[in-house]
């Protein structure tokens, strides 16, 4: 059991922007940059629990009329991995694409987090750039660019998120990953509220989801979220 084992450090050197660090404790896999942020986690023997990694799982059901497959997944801030994971646990997913900036990120995902799934197509590169020469569409575009614990300041402009809507399908669910204590959080929901009907903003621990459709029957009301997220768990 994790609780009892010694972590270990299987890998500490320089990305593109900041250390990398790969630690194991059992069989849970931690990536931190910089300072001590997580990146990814994965637990390759647990399954979910309510952590923060576990909740991005609740993103599809705010369409209104998620069955538990989704043809298409865009990761914009891909890490090395963890939410393909979690999405290929739980879901039925045809096609996963991610974009991770850092080369050296995706390397160690494919080593130490067998980021080896047969649906996933992995990018190296910006994901502002990718968006703008993109064509295709998607049920769920996850939004996490995070340089340390520093959201990619590209990625927050009204400019940007129009660029994601067009890349969504008609009920397309938009999630939106940011650290609570961010002052620009309040501005990025002014932002999201002029693209789409309905932002739903959750508090899961320290950080803060902003999930976005324009589905007909997503979730409209406090007690209609509820409801939801009971049945998505």
């Amino acid at each position: 059991s994790r609780f009892f084992s010694t972590k270990k450090v299987l890998f500490k050197g320089e990305g593109l922007y900041s250390t990398i660090r790969i630690t194991k404790k059992g069989s849970q896999i931690n990536l931190y940059v910089g300072k001590g942020f997580l990146q990814s986690s994965v637990n390759f023997e647990a399954i979910p629990q309510g952590t923060v990694f576990d909740w991005y799982l609740a993103a599809p059901w705010f369409s209104g009329n998620f069955e538990g497959k989704l043809n298409s997944l865009l990761i914009l801030g891909l890490g090395a991995g963890s939410q393909v994971k979690s999405y290929n646990q739980i879901y039925k997913v045809d096609k996963v694409t991610g974009v991770e900036i850092d080369p050296l990120i995706i390397s160690l995902g494919k080593k130490y987090f067998n980021l080896n799934e047969a649906n996933l197509n992995t990018i190296n590169g910006d994901a502002c750039f990718f968006l703008k020469t993109a064509t295709d569409t998607y049920d769920q575009i996850i939004l996490d660019p995070f340089k340390e614990a520093v959201f990619e300041e590209t990625c927050q402009s009204l400019r940007f998120f129009y660029q994601v809507h067009k890349h969504l399908t008609p009920e397309g669910v938009l999630l939106v990953n940011r650290v609570g204590g961010d002052p620009s959080n309040p501005e990025m929901g002014r932002e999201l509220k002029k693209v789409f009907k309905t932002v739903v903003i959750l508090r899961i621990c320290n950080n803060l989801f902003f999930v976005s459709t324009n589905s007909q029957r997503s979730p409209k009301s406090s007690r209609e979220v509820r409801q939801l997220l009971l049945k998505a768990s």
